[in-house]
C-alpha cells in the first residue's frame, strides 16, 4: 500500500485542478452548513444567556387596571411563581417618543451598560436604553427633558441599560424594523412616576413569571373587559422576533447544505470517474502485478478521504469567519449584551457525512474498473455495446435528422448516467439560481406591495378622542380601529382585528383580486393557513377592552404579508353590535392638521424605509447563498464538461482520423450540450419556483407572512447564468480536442 499511497500523492498533484473541484465541493458543503449554524446557534446561545440571566417573565398582560385582587389571582393560578404589577406611559422628547415602566420589582432585569443599577427609589433618575442613548449621545447625569400632558419634566440619567423585553424593539407595530433614532424605551421607580411625572392612576401591566397550561384564557376571566392585549415569549414581538431569527437561520443551513451536499455528491463521483478512466491502463497494471479488487477500490476511495477530508478541515477552519459574518449583520437589530458564536456535535457528524459521501462517492467510481480481466483494460477503454434506440423505429423522423443531430441522440440514450447527472446539474442550478435571486426579490416585493398597494396614504395619526377629533373634523378620514381580539377557531395566538372605516387609504386585495366589502370577515392568508380557516367558516370574535362576542362569516383572504389576523367594514362590525373608537387616522398628502390635536404621527415613507431596513439586514445571508450556489453551479457543470471530454476522447480521434472537421466535432457536442441543458433546464424552472417558496417561508412568522414573488426577470437571470456555465462546456470541449493524441487514444493492447 505504500507505493499506492505515493501515486495517491503523485496523482494529486498531477491532477489538481480536477481535484481542485472536490475540494471546493467539500468546502462549500461544510461552509453553507457549520458556518450558518455557529450563527443560528450562537444568537440562539446568545438570546438564552441574557434570557436566563435576566430572569425574564414568561408573561405580560395589558389592562385598564391591575388591582391587587387580579395579582393575588394570577399568583394563585397553578405553574406562576412570580407576577408583578407596574405602569407603562408613552411620553415625548422632542419629535421622538420613550416608553417607560415602572416597577415596584421587576421581574425581567435589566443589564446595565453603564451607571448604577435600578433603584425603586429614586425619585428623579431614569435608566434608558443603549441604543436610544447611542442614537441621541446621551450619557450618564445627564438631563432628560420629556413632555407630559403638555407640561416639562427632567430626569437624569442613573443608568444605560439593555433589557431581555426589548430584544428587538420596535417602538410600535407600525414598524417591522427597529427605529432607535425615533423610539426607546426607559425605567423609572413608581416614586418617579407620581413625583415626577404626576399620575396618580392604576397600574396597567402585569409580568408573569411561569408556565400555566392556559394562561391565555385564564388572564380573560381575571380581567374580563379591562384586558387590552396579553403575550407570551411566542407572541411578544420584541422577544418572539429574536428567538425567530434563530429558527429561520436554522432551517436555512438545513435546506442549502442538503441541496449542496446533494449536487457535492455529484461532482465528487464525476470527478473520481474522470480519473479512473484515464487510468484503465494503469488500473490493469495493477491487477496484473497482483492487487486485489479490494486493495484497488480502497486506493481510489482514498482520493475522497484525502481531497474530501483537506477540504472539509479548511471548510471547518474558514466557518467561524462566515459565523461572524452573519453574526455581525444580526447585531445591527437584537439588543443583547454579549454575543458568541458556538456549534453543535452535529457539526462531526456532517463532515463525517461529507467525507464518507466522498469515500463511498470514489469506491463506487472506481468499483466497475475493478472488475474484468487485466487484458481487457489494458486497451484504456471499457468496450460498449451499441444498439438502436426507440426514435429509430420511426424513420420517417429519424431519416429527416441531420448526422450531427442522430449522433447526439443516439450518445444521450446510450450514456443514460452521465446524461442523468447533467440534467440533475442544470436542474440543480436553476434551483439555486431561483431561489438566490428571487429571495431579495420576494422580500423587497412585500415592502413594495405593502406601502404602494396595500396602504395608500401619507401618514398615521394618532388621536386621543376619535368623537371629539371626528366631531370637530368631519372631513377627517380615514378612521381604522385596531384591536387586538382573540378568534375562535385560532391558532391559539390572539390577533389584531382591523375595523376599516370609510376612506380609500385601505386596498388589500383577496386571493381572488376583490376588496373588502360589508357583510363579512376577512382573515389574511398567513392566519387562515396557520388556523385552518377558509371562506364561509364562521368565526367567533372577541376584542379587548370589550365584553362581547359577535360571530361572523369569513367572506375573503386577505393577501396580505404584514398585520396577520383579521379586516371587517366599519358597518359591518357596528351592525353587529361592535363599538367603534378608533384612534389612528390614515390621511393622504394634502391633509393639514393641527400639531397640537395629534399625540404620533408615522409617515408611510418612513414606515417603508424602515422595512428595507429589515431586508436588507438579511442581504448578507442571501448574498452569501447567492455567491456559494454560483461557485457550486460552475464546479459542477465543469466537471460534467471535462468527465463528457474523457469519455469521448477516442470518438473524437476517431472522427477526427476519418477526416472530421474539428467544427463538426464542435457541433456534436453542442448539440448534445442544448438537449441535456434544455432538459435540466425545464425541470430547474419549476423546481426552483418550488423550491423559492420552500426558501421566502422559512421566515415567515405569525405576524409576517412571506410568500415567493418572482417574475420573468429572475427567470431570465437565473437562466442566462446556467446556459452560459453550461454552455461555456461546450468551448471548453473544442479547445481540448485540439490537444488530443490521436495515436494514444486510438491504441490499443501493447
Amino acid at each position: 500500500m505504500k507505493y499506492l499511497n505515493k501515486k495517491l500523492l503523485r496523482d494529486v498533484k498531477n491532477n489538481w485542478a480536477q481535484f481542485f473541484s472536490v475540494f471546493l465541493m467539500a468546502l462549500l458543503s461544510i461552509v453553507v452548513f457549520v458556518g450558518l449554524q455557529g450563527a443560528w446557534h450562537g444568537l440562539q446561545d446568545s438570546v438564552g444567556s441574557f434570557i436566563n440571566k435576566s430572569t425574564l417573565a414568561n408573561y405580560w398582560v395589558q389592562s385598564s387596571s391591575v388591582t391587587n385582587t387580579d395579582l393575588k389571582k394570577i399568583n394563585s393560578l397553578s405553574g406562576v411563581s412570580n407576577a408583578q404589577r407596574g405602569t407603562r406611559l408613552q411620553v415625548k422628547q422632542n419629535k421622538h417618543y420613550v416608553i417607560i415602566d415602572a416597577y415596584e420589582h421587576p421581574i425581567s432585569q435589566s443589564y446595565v451598560i453603564k451607571g448604577k443599577k435600578y433603584n425603586n427609589q429614586s425619585v428623579n433618575g431614569i435608566w434608558i436604553n443603549k441604543e436610544y442613548a447611542q442614537h441621541h449621545h446621551l450619557a450618564i447625569n445627564d438631563t432628560l427633558k420629556f413632555s407630559v400632558n403638555k407640561r416639562t419634566v427632567l430626569f437624569k440619567v442613573k443608568g444605560i441599560v439593555q433589557n431581555p423585553t426589548r430584544i428587538y424593539f420596535t417602538g410600535t407595530p407600525e414598524f417591522i424594523a427597529p427605529n432607535y433614532s425615533n423610539y426607546g424605551y426607559a425605567y423609572i421607580s413608581p416614586h418617579a412616576l407620581k413625583a415626577q411625572l404626576n399620575y396618580h392612576g392604576p397600574n396597567n401591566i402585569v409580568e408573569i413569571k411561569g408556565n400555566h397550561h392556559n394562561m391565555r384564557k385564564a388572564t380573560e376571566t381575571i380581567f374580563g373587559k379591562r384586558l387590552v392585549s396579553f403575550n407570551s415569549r411566542s407572541t411578544l414581538p420584541d422577544v418572539s422576533n429574536a428567538l425567530d431569527r434563530v429558527g429561520q437561520i436554522r432551517n436555512l443551513s438545513y435546506l442549502f447544505s442538503f441541496i449542496f451536499i446533494l449536487l457535492a455528491i455529484l461532482a465528487m463521483y464525476t470527478t473520481i470517474q474522470r480519473l479512473i478512466k484515464s487510468q484503465y491502463d494503469i488500473i490493469a497494471t495493477f491487477k496484473a502485478l497482483g492487487f486485489s479488487n479490494f486493495q484497488v477500490g480502497i486506493h481510489y476511495a482514498s482520493f475522497g478521504l484525502f481531497v474530501g477530508g483537506l477540504g472539509s478541515l479548511t471548510g471547518l477552519i474558514i466557518s467561524p469567519t462566515i459565523s461572524w459574518f452573519v453574526l455581525k449583520k444580526q447585531q445591527q437589530m437584537f439588543s443583547i449584551p454579549h454575543w458568541n458564536i458556538s456549534y453543535t456535535y452535529s457539526v462531526l457528524f456532517v463532515i463525517l457525512a461529507v467525507i464518507s459521501i466522498c469515500i463511498l462517492s470514489a469506491f463506487l467510481a472506481a468499483r466497475s474498473a475493478t472488475k474484468g480481466l487485466p487484458a481487457i483494460f489494458l486497451r484504456g477503454k471499457e468496450e460498449s455495446s451499441a444498439h438502436k434506440i426507440f426514435i429509430e423505429r420511426w424513420e420517417w423522423l429519424w431519416t429527416h435528422i441531420p448526422y450531427a443531430g442522430r449522433w447526439a441522440i443516439r450518445d444521450v440514450f446510450i450514456n443514460r448516467t452521465r446524461t442523468l447527472m447533467g440534467i440533475i446539474g442544470v436542474a440543480g442550478g436553476m434551483m439555486l439560481m431561483i431561489a438566490g435571486v428571487g429571495m431579495p426579490q420576494s422580500m423587497n416585493h412585500l415592502v413594495d406591495k405593502a406601502y404602494t398597494q396595500d396602504f395608500t396614504y401619507d401618514k398615521r395619526l394618532t388621536v386621543n378622542s376619535y368623537s371629539q377629533y371626528s366631531t370637530e373634523h368631519p372631513q377627517a378620514k380615514q378612521w381604522v380601529q385596531l384591536s387586538p381580539a382573540h378568534f375562535t377557531p385560532d391558532d391559539g395566538y390572539n390577533r389584531l382585528l382591523v375595523v376599516v372605516g370609510h376612506g380609500d387609504s385601505v386596498n388589500s386585495q383577496t386571493t381572488t383580486g376583490g376588496t373588502i366589502k360589508d357583510g363579512g370577515l376577512y382573515v389574511t392568508q398567513g392566519f387562515a393557513k396557520r388556523a385552518h380557516i377558509k371562506i364561509g367558516d364562521k368565526l367567533k370574535v372577541k376584542t379587548f377592552g370589550y365584553n362581547q362576542h359577535s360571530r361572523f362569516r369569513v367572506k375573503g383572504i386577505i393577501t396580505s404579508e404584514t398585520n396577520q389576523g383579521a379586516y371587517i367594514t366599519k358597518r359591518t362590525w357596528e351592525k353587529a353590535g361592535g363599538t367603534f373608537a378608533p384612534t389612528t387616522l390614515l390621511v393622504k398628502k394634502n391633509y393639514t392638521y393641527n400639531k397640537n390635536e395629534i399625540d404620533s404621527t408615522i409617515k408611510i415613507k418612513d414606515q417603508k424605509s424602515n422595512a428595507y431596513n429589515f431586508v436588507n439586514n438579511l442581504m448578507s445571508i442571501f448574498i452569501l447563498i447567492i455567491v456559494l450556489g454560483g461557485g457550486l453551479i460552475v464546479i459542477v457543470l465543469y466537471n460534467l464538461g471535462s468527465l463528457s471530454f474523457v469519455e469521448r476522447t477516442r470518438d473524437y480521434a476517431t472522427l477526427r482520423v476519418l477526416g472530421t472537421h474539428r467544427n463538426e466535432i464542435r457541433n456534436l457536442t453542442l448539440i448534445e450540450n442544448l438537449m441535456t441543458t434544455f432538459v435540466g433546464w425545464i425541470i430547474g424552472i419549476p423546481a426552483g419556483i418550488w423550491f423559492l417558496g420552500q426558501y421566502v417561508s422559512i421566515f415567515s412568522t405569525i405576524n409576517l407572512e412571506y410568500t415567493r414573488y418572482f417574475d420573468w426577470k429572475t427567470i431570465v437571470i437565473s437562466s442566462v447564468f446556467v446556459w452560459i456555465c453550461s454552455l461555456s462546456t461546450t468551448l471548453f470541449i473544442s479547445r481540448r480536442v485540439k490537444r488530443i493524441d490521436m495515436v494514444q487514444a486510438l491504441k490499443g493492447v501493447e
